[in-house]
């Protein structure tokens, strides 16, 4: 393989994994409640500050207060990454030092492919360590119950049984909300998909009468597990990725007019115009005959 191809390769996985980052992140601007109960078996009573002042500012995924007075800190991860232990052991002496307690730690895998992320750091003069879970090994039906449409989003990721009910549960949630909110909530479960194509494709098979879902599934060839989707759209994104913010606005119009989506729906969602979308659809069509 070319240095080229490489580096195009290393490339879309930053921009993939800015994506999951960047919409997991959103869904804990709330307590996750349901996935905190799972994986600290406590009750989470307050959100805490995940910035932490250094040279080079670091942020957590989630930091909170759980119900006996500790901190919880936990960490997604959607791929192998064997610099995860100094990681954690930063992330903790930060907590320690703006929260004045180092935290039960634990990071949770994301990813589809079985990986093994070491757990901790030990040494002659250091013994550190913190939780590993896998999300597909937990029963996940706590989140899927959950009164909570951030734990029903999150339920996506887990060894998902029972599909008619997750979907179910999201499309009362999504019912409820007002336009921007359902909208913004359908990008998240888009991107979140991306990581499980199994269950997107098995998706397919629930009827609409049945389920009435905000959007159209049907079953095509969906560029949104088979290319993915690169670089955010959403509003406060870092100045310079101007590109990267067009990229994707395309590139979920594409994903959306796949899933026969409404184009006013569309529209809401990429910023784009009539005209525009319907090039997009232009193009769409003729690469895909």
């Amino acid at each position: 393989m070319s240095e080229d191809k490489k580096e195009q390769n290393g490339n879309k996985k930053d921009k993939e994994a800015f994506v999951y980052d960047r919409t997991l992140r959103e869904l804990f601007q709330d307590i996750p409640k349901g996935l905190v109960k799972l994986l600290s078996n406590k009750e989470a009573v307050e959100l805490l500050e995940t910035k932490f002042p250094k040279v080079e500012e670091k942020e957590a995924d989630l930091v909170v207060k759980l119900e006996d007075d500790s901190i919880f800190h936990l960490e997604i991860q959607s791929t192998d990454d064997k610099s995860m232990p100094k990681r954690m052991l930063q992330y903790a002496l930060l907590i320690e030092q703006v929260h004045g307690k180092f935290p039960i730690q634990c990071v949770l895998y994301i990813g589809e492919k079985d990986i093994e992320i070491p757990n901790g750091i030990k040494t002659k003069h250091l013994n550190y360590s913190f939780d590993v879970k896998n999300i597909k090994e937990i029963d996940c039906s706590l989140l899927i119950e959950s009164e909570d449409i951030n734990d029903n989003v999150l339920a996506i990721l887990c060894n998902v049984k029972d599909i008619d009910r997750l979907l179910s549960r999201l499309n009362k949630k999504l019912m409820n909300l007002d336009n921007k909110k359902r909208e913004d909530y359908l990008r998240k479960i888009f991107y979140l998909l991306r990581l499980r194509p199994s269950l997107y494709k098995n998706i397919y098979r629930i009827k609409r009468e049945e389920l009435k879902m905000p959007f159209v599934i049907e079953k095509t060839k969906d560029p949104l597990y088979k290319e993915g989707i690169e670089v955010g759209i959403e509003k406060g994104l870092q100045k310079g990725r101007k590109e990267g913010i067009e990229f994707e606005r395309i590139a979920l119009t594409k994903s959306l007019l796949n899933l026969g989506v409404d184009v006013e729906v569309i529209k809401k969602a990429t910023g784009f115009d009539d005209k525009k979308i319907e090039e997009i659809k232009k193009k769409l069509n003729s690469s895909e005959k």
